[in-house]
């Protein structure tokens, strides 16, 4: 039995990502020096669970490897850290390349390279990968090839950069003491979202938690917010007024380390959708859950910028509309 701490955990997960240095069809093998047999990966819809590395590598790897057969990782944001007594690794940011091949019924295009916008997780177990989370944009990836498959939004439609100052990427040890008050900051202020009263946003009382030019970088369809008053304006606001009665911290991992933080569920949050259409699909009246990753990166005493990815073809499913079904047609 091989047992890593965190530096151990950031170094594996790192050199598995070198390993497949010359693009996804490095992917399409399994790696049994890194990842086990038995791995559990919760991904995107529409591919959901795969239950053992060779389905893993059947049906997300290697549509991704035809797809892209040369692809350049960036890496925004990377850290660990402990959640529950296990050891887990974050990341998100963009896999670009030229797309060549259909990506689960979106096709590609021939105006150049895309970005497709993911998140991570990584749970190591005896020196090997046990559990994997990811989400990718794929409406925004759609977008590039030049489908909508969301309504137009007001959020700032560019894709979303690294921190502002370079600081995302934790690939070695951090302050302990940083690392606390992080990680307190963000569970205090996801107490705070759960104060929530009907409507009321000032009932959250977000504003203790953080900065007034803070910046938030949703999923394409929501977009980017920047500044605390355009940030509750269209994004917090919006996501309230659908669900009322929405909680969060349902998490399978959350954790911090030095200035940043990550954490994601399965879903993240739930809540009733008997408030307002939510980018354009109509409200169930019954129970909905979304699949959620979020990362941070803390600025003195509080938290300054937020990505997060949401798997909106998840959830338009519970609500009964298949949102990739434009990208059938003509």
């Amino acid at each position: 039995m091989t047992v890593l701490g965190v530096q151990g955990v950031k170094d594996l997960v790192w050199s598995l990502w070198a390993s497949q240095a010359n693009g996804p069809t490095s992917w399409s093998q399994p790696d049994p020096g890194r990842v086990a047999s038995d791995v559990s990966f919760f991904g995107p819809a529409p591919i959901g669970k795969c239950s053992s590395r060779v389905e893993l590598y059947e049906r997300f790897y290697r549509p991704l490897a035809r797809a892209f057969p040369v692809v350049h990782r960036q890496t925004h944001l990377f850290l660990g850290g402990i959640w529950q007594d296990q050891t887990w690794v974050a990341a998100t940011g963009y896999l670009v390349g030229h797309m060549v091949e259909p990506l689960w019924r979106i096709r590609p295009t021939d105006k150049g390279p895309v970005r497709l916008r993911f998140g991570e997780f990584y749970r190591v177990v005896d020196g090997t990968v046990a559990e994997i989370r990811c989400l990718l944009d794929l409406p925004g990836l759609a977008a590039q090839t030049g489908v909508r498959l969301l309504p137009p939004f007001v959020g700032d439609k560019g894709p979303p950069p690294p921190p502002e100052l370079g600081n995302g990427v934790v690939r070695g040890p951090s302050d302990p003491d940083e690392t606390a008050y992080t990680l307190q900051l963000v569970e205090d202020m996801l107490g705070g979202c759960n104060r929530l009263e009907g409507s009321d946003l000032a009932s959250m009382g977000m504003a203790a938690y953080w900065h007034e030019d803070m910046v938030w970088h949703g999923p394409w369809g929501v977009g980017s917010s920047h500044g605390f008053q355009e940030f509750q304006d269209h994004a917090q606001g919006p996501s309230v007024r659908s669900f009322p009665d929405r909680r969060g911290g349902f998490h399978q991992a959350r954790f911090a380390d030095g200035l940043t933080a990550a954490f994601t569920g399965w879903p993240s949050l739930q809540g009733t959708f008997d408030g307002e259409p939510f980018r354009g699909i109509e409200p169930t009246g019954g129970p909905i859950g979304q699949n959620i990753m979020d990362f941070y990166v803390r600025r003195s005493d509080k938290l300054h910028e937020n990505w997060v990815l949401i798997d909106l073809v998840d959830f338009a499913a519970q609500c009964g509309v298949d949102l990739l079904a434009p990208l059938e047609e003509g």
